[in-house]
Parts: C-alpha cells; structure tokens; sequence
C-alpha cells in the first residue's frame, strides 16, 4: 500500500531543537522535518545569524536526505522584527523549505493585512509559501477569519496551514474545507484528541492542550480520516503532537512512535 511522505513539526519534539529535530526525524525513518528557526520562547534555539548554527544544520540536512516541509513560527504582530525575519527567510529557502507558518497575534484587522503582505513578500522572495494558522486562542480564531486574511492579502503565496486540534477547538469540522479551493490547503498539521469537555475552556487551557496535549493520530476521536478526505490528494501531512505525558521519552523514540501511529492511521485508511 502507498503511504504518502510524512513530516514531524517541530513542536513535537521542541525542546531537541533544530539540529535534534534532524537527527531524531531521520532516525525515526521521516524523511522530511519542520524545524523552529524564528525563535519564539525564551528555551528557542537560535540559529540563523550563527554561522557554526547554520553550517550544522545544512550538514545534518545534507547527511540525513531529509527535506525541510516547514519552517516556524512568524506570528503576525504589531511589531515585527523585519531584519530577523528577511535573515530567517533566506537560510529557510537556503536549505530547500517550502513553508513557513503564520499564526496572528493582532487584532487589528487593517495592521495584521499589511503585516502578512509584507510576510509573503519577503518569503516569496525567497521561495516560500506564507500559511496563515488559526487557532482559537489567537487573533485568527477560525477558518472563515483566515480566509478572510489570505483573499485580503492577495498574495500568490498566501494559503492556510489546517491544524486537526485548532479545526476541532475552533468549532469546525472537515465538512467546512469542503469547496475551499485546494490550492490554498497544501499542508496539514495532524494530531489526535479526546472530545472537548463540556462548557467553555480559557484561553491558557486552550493554549496548554495545544502545546503539551496533543494525542497521536489514531489516539483520540477526531475525524482524522475524513479530514485527510477532504483535503488534496498532496497535501502534506506534518505529525505536530506534543505531549508532555511523552516528554521522559528521547525525541527519537517520541518521533518514532509519531511516525507509526500515523502510518497505521493512514494504512487503516486505505
């Protein structure tokens, strides 16, 4: 049976970095990786700016085969660091990446348009495809408002990153990707989770299931298949599932077990 590619993102194995986001993904058997090189958090590598940084990382890239899916996070706020941003740009088409992730931190709709113009002309530069990223403890809170961002913008570049978890906890469904035009659905961040309980959740529990509560695809009782259904026959399809009950386990064997719940998820599938 036919198993399209599969990418880890970076968040599920963060705290390893860039350089142990290569290694562990290769030796897991990926054979592409998203990697984090805008840092966010305070614990963030830094690499682009570091020529020892760099080099390393091209070298384990050129050693490994890997290809690079996706680079993170450029979130859209009022104040940006351009300088970093165009540096980050050029070492991510450098090293061969296709994407790079947008999540929107401004609410002020006229700012965050012209801020995520200016993103997709810098990454387009560069030969990069910009994705807004909506999650329902940011700006962008569901799909209709990225969409919103991306038909505003009007850029070539411009498309949407469908993360399961944000789809589900925004209220969603794959039925809404239904008639979205395909060519702004290239990459999908795939992830389990149990149903959400019931009444409203806080903007810090939303964010803490996010980044240290995710289930492996297969896991939990998303409609993971048919969101796979719904979405192009391409698309790529990046493992983004950190768990902090996971974190005593090595980013190998963390990215390992990514890969074969998503393989059985996929094989099942059929």
């Amino acid at each position: 049976m036919f198993l399209p590619p599969l990418s880890l993102a970076a968040l599920t194995i963060l705290d390893a970095g860039p350089a142990g986001q290569i290694e562990a993904s290769a030796a897991a058997g990926f054979r592409s990786v998203g990697l984090r090189l805008m840092p966010l958090l305070a614990t963030d590598t830094h690499v682009v700016g570091q020529p020892g940084a760099e080099a390393e990382i091209e070298r384990l890239l050129e050693e490994t085969g890997l290809a690079v899916l996706e680079i993170g996070v450029f979130p859209v706020k009022p104040a940006m660091d351009w300088p970093l941003i165009e540096a980050v740009a050029a070492f991510s088409d450098r090293i061969g990446a296709r994407y790079v992730v947008c999540p929107v931190e401004d609410a002020d709709e006229k700012r965050r348009i012209a801020t995520f113009q200016r993103l997709c002309d810098i990454t387009g530069e560069n030969g990069l495809t910009a994705l807004v990223e909506f999650n329902p403890y940011s700006a962008c809170r569901n799909l209709d408002t990225a969409l919103d961002i991306v038909a505003r913008a009007a850029r070539p570049n411009a498309a949407l990153v469908i993360d399961a978890l944000h789809l589900s906890r925004s209220g969603g469904s794959p039925e809404d990707l239904v008639g979205v035009d395909p060519a702004l659905l290239p990459l999908v961040h795939l992830c389990d989770a149990p149903p959400p309980p019931a009444g409203d959740r806080s903007i810090d529990e939303l964010r803490a299931e996010s980044r240290t509560a995710r289930l492996l695809p297969g896991e939990g009782s998303l409609w993971l298949v048919r969101l796979l259904d719904v979405l192009p026959d391409d698309v790529g399809i990046s493992i983004e599932a950190p768990s902090a009950r996971h974190a005593h386990l090595s980013a190998t064997e963390r990215a390992r077990r990514a890969l074969h719940a998503t393989q059985a998820l996929l094989a099942g599938r059929g």
